[in-house]
């Protein structure tokens, strides 16, 4: 029998700069569990930001013209549209959030504070953000932060996930992998919702690379491009989510994983943008024709 377990760590609010890694040790050591070889370690980028001090101070953000402009057309706050332009390479798309009041019963529990929830967010953008991810706003965040600050997705995550990987293995002499998790809007399946993805990794494959492996009858698959990351961050997200911001951490340990140099950047989409693009203008190309023909 194979089995894999996950140990959820609370840990302290964090207020000040912390030295993650010790703290993850020092924690795992207080529950009987400590740190061992092939353990992954989940860490939110939240609490993570946190600990470094890569949080912002909303009073020392001055909008520019152009997110005056922005906030005006699509409600948003003009502070945080500045925050979400400066963390952006490219500003995709922008969504406007009123089409979920008719579905407000299905999609939250209380609905008065899911209306409050939207009157505050009118608008969401669709954004590339400097790091390479498609966020919705820049993956900029207030929950579970002090009062007027907050956090964007602007940090070098498989670095900070690399730091935290080679702390451990100086402080225990124990090998792991680092992922660093955050939560994403997805649509995926016809779903619409929110997962937890990885925005950095040090120490694991992120993806299983086994495209065209043989299947049970020898047949060479068109699949196995699992992307392992994604994977882990959702199971821990099941503990996490439990209670709120209380478990920002978590080991997993008996996962078979293929150590690696590569980190999340590696497997971004927007590395092959160049070839990415021309991809889809034939795709698009060949779908329009085939469409104008009616074959589809």
């Amino acid at each position: 029998m194979e089995k894999i377990e996950l140990y959820g760590l609370t840990m302290p609010l964090v207020e000040e700069k912390t030295d993650v890694a010790k703290l993850i040790v020092s924690e795992a050591e207080k529950l009987g569990i400590n740190v061992e070889n092939g353990d992954v370690i989940v860490i939110t980028s939240k609490f993570l930001q946190k600990a470094i001090g890569d949080i912002i101070d909303l009073k020392t953000v001055k909008p520019s013209f152009k997110a005056k402009i922005v906030s005006k057309i699509f409600k948003k706050d003009p502070v945080e549209t500045e925050i979400v332009l400066k963390n952006s390479k490219r500003v995709l798309l922008a969504v406007p959030t009123g089409f979920l009041r008719e579905h407000i019963g299905k999609i939250s529990k209380n609905v008065k504070d899911g209306l409050k929830a939207l009157e505050k967010v009118k608008c969401i953008l669709i954004t590339i953000t400097k790091n390479g991810f498609i966020a919705t706003d820049a993956g900029v965040d207030y929950s579970n932060l002090p009062h007027g600050y907050a956090i964007a997705n602007d940090l070098d995550f498989d670095l900070e996930a690399e730091k935290i990987r080679r702390k451990i293995k100086e402080i225990t002499g124990k090998n792991v992998a680092v992922v660093i998790s955050d939560t994403e809007f997805s649509i995926s399946n016809g779903k619409f919702g929110s997962i937890d993805v990885a925005v950095g990794s040090s120490g694991i494959e992120p993806l299983t690379r086994l495209f065209g492996e043989k299947d049970l009858y020898g047949r060479p698959k068109f699949g196995g491009l699992d992307i392992v990351v994604d994977e882990i961050c959702s199971a821990a997200a099941l503990l996490m989510k439990q209670c709120g911001e209380g478990i920002p951490v978590v080991i997993i340990r008996g996962l078979k994983y293929t150590p690696s140099v590569r980190g999340v950047k590696d497997v971004l989409i927007i590395k092959y943008r160049r070839k990415a693009s021309k991809l889809l203008l034939k795709i698009a190309l060949i779908n329009i024709v085939a469409k104008i023909l009616r074959i589809i």
